[in-house]
């Protein structure tokens, strides 16, 4: 009797530790797919800078704006993923 009853409290903590990593990879899913999205469109918006530079000054100042962009969003990001860390 008592093997059953450890058996059943085992299964259901089973049952809830899936469903808690199941929510955990649904936001560690979104927030991979937040990050590429913002990253097409920062690569996106990169290109027409370049293809709209007539000189290297305006190259140059369109690659420092790419740069404190990407490093923005590479640190919003890790912010995110640390939060999930944390739970």
């Amino acid at each position: 009797m008592k093997s059953i009853k450890i058996i059943v409290l085992t299964l259901f903590l089973g049952a809830s530790l899936l469903s808690a990593n199941s929510k955990k990879f649904a936001e560690k899913k979104e927030i991979a797919v937040n990050h590429l999205t913002k990253k097409i469109e920062l690569l996106n918006d990169f290109k027409s800078c370049l293809q709209s530079a007539t000189d290297t000054k305006a190259m140059k100042s369109c690659r420092q704006t790419f740069k404190l962009a990407r490093t923005s969003l590479r640190a919003e990001t890790k912010a995110k993923r640390d939060t999930l860390k944390v739970k």
